[in-house]
């Protein structure tokens, strides 16, 4: 196999467990770790444009345009002449797409909104628990994606709760007896 063809692989093996890994636990999760490190070492902290490109499924043009935009970070590579991607940019951005999905853009752009509003939220509400504040600043963006989704779930919940229709109050006399 081809080096740029083992490179491309590894990261497309990257982006897969990082999509799976939040739903693991106990050794598993340790294993599979272990493999994101190893893999994350091999391709190392910027990709090429065209194999970022294979990855997200898009022309190279394209992602030209993504970056000019802002929907990916730019990174240099070691030798410094020429520009790539950031790895954890382009993973993250990678598991945020679903297969098939015809306008790839949109879902990314919605998915980065979705990510300053949450770390807003997060900001915004720091100031009522300090220590849940510390805490989560020390969390790396992956584990504080996760909390977040879990306070999210927590915060629908109560909202559906609260737009439950309720029983009607008892208005006659004869139901306020029994």
């Amino acid at each position: 196999m081809k080096k740029a063809d083992l490179a491309l692989e590894n990261l497309r093996h990257l982006v897969t467990l990082t999509s799976i890994a939040p739903s693991l636990s106990g050794a598993q999760r340790v294993a599979i770790d272990r493999m994101i490190t190893d893999l994350t070492e091999r391709v190392g902290p910027v990709v090429p444009k065209r194999r970022a490109a294979a990855i997200l499924n898009i022309s190279t043009q394209a992602l030209d345009t993504w970056l000019k935009r802002g929907r990916l970070q730019v990174a240099q590579t070691s030798q410094g002449s020429r520009v790539g991607v950031d790895t954890a940019a382009l993973v993250w951005t990678a598991n945020q797409i679903p297969a098939g999905t015809a306008r790839p853009g949109r879902v990314v752009d919605r998915a980065r909104e979705l990510t300053r509003r949450r770390e807003e939220f997060w900001r915004f509400n720091e100031a009522a628990s300090v220590a849940e504040g510390q805490a989560f600043a020390t969390l790396s963006f992956a584990e504080r994606i996760v909390q977040l989704d879990a306070h999210y779930a927590t915060i629908n919940a109560l909202a559906a709760v609260k737009l439950r229709s309720r029983a009607p109050v008892p208005t006659s006399e004869a139901a306020v007896a029994r």
